[in-house]
């Protein structure tokens, strides 16, 4: 198959998708909107991209022909870039941002949004990794996936709670029904830590039963900095003050993961298909900690602490249309046990039960997809059961055992009139907590005395898509999401020695609820891509860590809080193709969000960035097939922390910054397919921080007492095999 680059591809898909919005709009009532019907000019792309069809929406189709702003990224994509997390591999994306933590540690931020307030999906189906934590990391591996779809803004209307400020859907693989069998493997070394990545993935089937696997083992070593002047007490110089702790090679940076994957399906005479499938992530990983959190004396040396976590999940999924609804039930057991050393134990030492949180969560979900009724061209009805039983054993209790159950029914619809196509959802949930001193090792005070808390919310969203043009079009949304406070938040009460802070909470803590607006404009022409969008979150309830002044064993005190925020942003998207071998692209972001009460900053805020870049993709006939390079420029502007925000306290340290001033870091990528003994190999070269520059990332967690890493350079081998 010919490699379409993607820039390319998605010109394609969004011109044809235009033309067929003007048209399609134009006969309400068709129910023909849903339907991307490609001209045979756009068959090769068709088929180098498979189905699109996003989530977050009422029915089944294009990014383009939806009134929220939604991206897909594709695995192969992914696998090019050289991403290792989750996080890496959607930060290229307008509005989107990584919280790093090291390699191993990727978390999403939407619009200024991350953790608790962004939905992580699996095939549709919300799952829970603990992210109270912010360095816990979704557990999922990219090599795994078929594609990321990011839905920006509210979508409480569909995923409940936790997808207030956006939702990302995690789709595996699809099972390959009638090859016997295509796949690849891949190899991946990266210089920067000693990282290597081997994997393999398959899938094929016989027409009538298919399946898809893939296991992928990632072992890396610590990760290295520029060398640069550190700083212990007492000081040389006052001009010092901010320097980091440690540089060079960090100790306690390192990771090993084993996951996997394996689903088996089956198609049914009637056009129906049924899947099992099940996975696993296996993750054991050291972090640095900030001196003196350790055992030992600053000037001793690195400390760090061994965190293991595991995640198996069973889903069992259908898709059957009967009586003119497409039905897709679906059941999903996820089990997620996170354990973490006290400060100073590494992972070599073993788990020495210090934190110890496992849960079992099940989710019931069915939803119907129609045509036409009651004048609606089409839309997605729905109710969904999701019920957590929690344990903690450690002999710290931080987040404690406890139940947390939520059911919910939901409408999601669409009419188009002309050329304007509106898309409206109405939601309620109930929803349930309860902290249990029963299943908590060492339960406070506040776990003692809990009782249930519930909550009852209706949400709902507007959002409409305008074409003004077959190139131009507009679009605007309204929408109300709610998240519910977690476990963690109501009765934390422990040392979090990841973050160096005793965390606290509050079990008076309400529900948050906000609204969210949107309005963007969008072009799409076959040499043009773009898309400029501002926005407006106003968040009631939001909750935060506030830093209490107190202090237990030299640690500070972090206590969950409430108070009313906003937040206000912009992002800019550009891809213009100049000719056929080189296509430019830029984007751009800003948010700024504050607190309502005193307009103190928001923590965990990305700093204002801009990126350019460039693609090139000569032809070739020869050996040297399908070539490529890149060549990309981030700028991001200084940013100070704010007060509460998670290392903040380092701003007042003998040492280190949690503020980080303005940089600039330069990316290379290389790239070619060669034919070797008559088998494709996909070879791609990217150069991360190519200048090795010395900086500190203010959503990078380690920024307070050490920098961002340096130069890293990652080879990544792809051999796809059968088809």
């Amino acid at each position: 198959m010919t490699r379409i680059r993607r820039g390319q591809a998605i010109a394609c898909v969004l011109l044809a998708n235009a033309t067929l919005l003007h048209s399609a709009w134009a006969q309400p009532g068709t129910g023909e909107v849903e339907t991307l019907d490609l001209s045979a000019a756009n068959t090769e792309t068709e088929q180098a991209l498979g189905p699109i069809s996003v989530t977050g929406v009422p029915l089944p189709g294009s990014p383009f022909s939806q009134a929220a702003n939604v991206d897909v990224l594709e695995s192969d994509t992914i696998e090019a870039k050289g991403a290792t997390n989750l996080g890496e591999a959607l930060d290229d994306l307008a509005g989107v941002n990584s919280i790093g933590t090291g390699n191993s540690v990727g978390k999403p931020v939407i619009r200024g949004l991350s953790g608790e307030r962004i939905k992580i999906l699996s095939n549709g189906v919300g799952m829970d990794h603990q992210q109270y934590g912010v360095r816990h990391m979704p557990t999922t591996d990219t090599f795994l996936l078929g594609r990321a779809e990011v839905v920006r803004g509210a979508s409480s209307v569909l995923y409940g709670s936790s997808a207030l400020g956006g939702a990302i859907n995690l789709l595996p693989q699809d099972i390959a029904w009638d090859n016997p069998i295509e796949g690849e493997t891949l190899t991946r070394y990266s210089t920067n830590n000693d990282q290597w990545d081997t994997g393999v993935k398959a899938s094929g089937g016989d027409g009538r039963f298919g399946y898809s696997a893939g296991i992928i083992r990632r072992s890396a070593g610590d990760i290295e900095t520029p060398d640069e002047s550190t700083y212990f007490p007492p000081a040389p110089s006052a001009e010092l003050q901010d320097a980091p702790a440690y540089t060079g090679k960090l100790g306690n940076t390192d990771f090993d993961q084993v996951n996997g994957d394996f689903a088996l399906g089956y198609r049914d005479d009637g056009g129906g298909e049924w899947t099992a499938r099940y996975s696993r992530f296996n993750d054991e990983h050291n972090f640095l900690l900030p001196p003196p959190a350790g055992n030992l004396p600053p000037a001793a040396g690195e400390e760090g602490v061994g965190q293991f976590i595991d995640n198996e999940q069973v889903e069992l999924a259908a898709e059957k249309e009967a009586g003119g609804i497409t039905w897709k039930p679906k059941l999903v057991w996820q089990n997620n046990r996170r354990r973490s050393n006290a400060a100073g134990t590494p992972r070599v030492a073993g788990f020495d039960n210090a934190i110890d949180i496992e849960f079992d969560q099940y989710t019931a979900r069915l939803e119907g997809q129609h045509g036409p009724v009651l004048g609606l061209d089409g839309g997605t009805v729905g109710v969904e059961y999701t019920t957590k039983d929690q344990v903690s054993r450690g002999t710290t209790q931080l987040s404690p055992g406890g139940d947390v159950d939520n059911m919910a029914v939901f409408a999601f619809e669409e009419k188009g009139i002309v050329d304007l196509l509106l898309q409206a959802g109405l939601r309620y949930d109930h929803h349930e907590i309860e902290g249990d001193a029963s299943k908590t090792a060492n339960p406070s005070q506040s776990v003692i005395d809990a009782g249930k808390q519930s909550y009852d919310v209706v949400t709902g969203s507007l959002g409409g898509i305008y074409s003004l043009t077959e190139r131009l079009s507009v679009a605007a949304n309204v929408g109300r999401g709610f998240r519910a406070p977690t476990l963690f938040e109501l009765y934390a009460s422990g040392v979090h020695g990841g973050v160096a802070a005793f965390q606290q909470g509050d079990p008076d803590l309400e529900e948050e609820t906000s609204l969210n607006t949107d309005l963007s404009l969008r072009w799409a022409s076959p040499t043009m891509r773009a898309k400029a969008t501002v926005y407006r979150n106003v968040i009631d309830n939001y909750i935060f860590l506030r830093d209490t002044g107190a202090t237990v064993n030299g640690l500070p005190v972090f206590a969950n809080d409430q108070t009313d925020a906003r937040l206000v942003g912009a992002e800019l998207s550009i891809e213009k193709d100049v000719n056929d071998w080189l296509m430019l692209s830029a984007a751009a972001e800003t948010v700024d969000g504050e607190r309502r009460d005193n307009g103190s900053d928001l923590p965990l805020l990305p700093a204002d960035n801009v990126r350019l870049g460039a693609e090139f993709t000569p032809a070739s006939d020869g050996w040297l097939r399908d070539p490529r390079g890149s060549v990309t420029l981030r700028y991001y502007a200084s940013k100070d922390g704010t007060p509460g925000e998670p290392f903040e306290q380092f701003d007042n340290a003998p040492f280190g910054s949690a503020s980080t001033d303005d940089y600039v870091l330069v990316d290379l990528g290389a790239g070619f397919s060669p034919r070797i003994a008559g088998q494709t190999v996909h070879l791609d070269l990217a150069i991360n921080n190519l200048l090795d520059e010395d900086y500190r990332g203010f959503l990078d967690t380690y920024k307070g007492y050490a920098l961002s890493p340096g130069r890293d350079v990652r080879l990544t081998a792809r051999v796809p095999f059968g088809g």
